[in-house]
């Protein structure tokens, strides 16, 4: 069996997509994790731990006594202060503040540690106008990130949609196309190509059930066997193709004279025509027969190596009785031999039962 590999790709498809869908989720909310952390721990903390430095040099100022203690307090906030992320803007302005808190404990001097206090104020709200800053940054960046997600899902969901829509439709056409082949295989295999009607292969194989669907069904059947008169002459005279034109328009005639439930109409080979007729009785099927004479002769073909002139038909026939046991597809074909042998003895463009 042909495996179609092209139904495996949409569920790879799927899964891919998923998986590129989360891998843009994680990192984005990666880098904005990140993000946020560097606002609000990198500012928010570290503002904190200004208020305890500028609080401490107040102590100093107000109580000499606590300078070990408050010098101790102050050094380590500001280690960690300092220790913590700064843009490249900020470590500017923060460099220059550290040089000045190491160097007011060597001054020792209270006017020097008010101006620290102040120079920690201003650092105080630059950090608080920095974050703010950052917040506006983030949010930007946020929506941004945001609709960039957001149009990459509409993008690879209308991609699926269309990729699946295609598959989809491929698979039908194809299904339809093979399908079609099927069925055009089993009517090939038999149908006569020139004609349309039946072939001599598929006739054999109903011919062959012929007698046990008559005595199964009640029915009298009947199998008639038609020889357009003269057609080596007519194809003599006027060429193949025009003997082609012939059988062709015979044929049409008899699929359409003979085309109620229980008829089939077959091409026997070369100019011999066959038709077989389940549950039929004998003055039926002669109004039939006559009837396909009728037409035959109304369409005037010219054949001027025909008596008449015209193109016409012999027929043999064989009823079918059905209480018929031991009549093989052989004996009825031989038998309608027969018969269409007599028609043509006895002058052509008729038929015998």
């Amino acid at each position: 069996m042909k495996i179609n590999y092209k139904l495996f790709t949409l569920p790879i498809i799927v899964l891919l997509s998923l998986v590129y869908i989360s891998f843009l989720f994680s990192s984005e909310i990666d880098r904005l994790k990140n993000k946020i952390d560097n606002i609000y721990f990198g500012n928010f903390i570290p503002v904190h731990k200004l208020h305890i430095i500028k609080e401490e040099y107040k102590n100093i100022i107000l109580n000499p006594k606590s300078y070990n203690k408050s010098k101790k307090i102050i050094m380590e906030n500001w280690d960690y202060y300092n220790t913590q992320y700064k843009s490249d803007q900020e470590r500017k302005v923060v460099r220059k503040i550290d040089n000045q808190v190491k160097k007011s404990f060597k001054k020792r001097n209270n006017i020097f540690y008010q101006y620290i206090r102040n120079q920690i104020d201003l650092l105080i709200k630059y950090e608080v106008s920095s974050a703010s800053m950052e917040r506006k940054e983030f949010l930007l960046q946020y929506d941004k990130v945001n609709n960039y997600l957001f149009y990459n899902q509409i993008f690879i969901i209308s991609f699926m949609i269309i990729f699946i829509f295609v598959v989809i439709f491929t698979t039908i056409k194809n299904n339809n196309k093979m399908e079609y082949l099927v069925d055009k295989y089993k009517s090939d295999s038999i149908t006569d190509g020139l004609t349309g009607l039946y072939n001599r292969k598929y006739f054999d194989n109903i011919l062959d059930e012929t007698t046990l669907v008559s005595r199964e069904n009640n029915w009298t059947s009947a199998f008639v066997m038609i020889d357009i008169d003269f057609f080596k002459q007519y194809n003599d005279t006027y060429g193949h193709d025009a003997g082609d034109i012939a059988l062709k328009a015979v044929a049409y005639i008899l699929d359409t004279l003979f085309n109620e439930e229980y008829d089939y109409v077959f091409r026997l080979g070369g100019e011999e025509f066959g038709i077989l007729i389940f549950d039929i009785n004998r003055n039926r099927l002669e109004q039939r027969l006559k009837n396909l004479q009728k037409n035959i002769a109304s369409q005037k073909i010219k054949h001027e190596a025909s008596k008449t002139s015209f193109l016409t038909i012999s027929m043999g026939v064989v009823m079918i009785d059905k209480n018929v046991y031991s009549l093989s597809r052989t004996d009825i074909y031989k038998l309608a031999d027969k018969k269409l042998y007599q028609s043509k003895e006895y002058g052509r463009n008729q038929y015998t039962i």
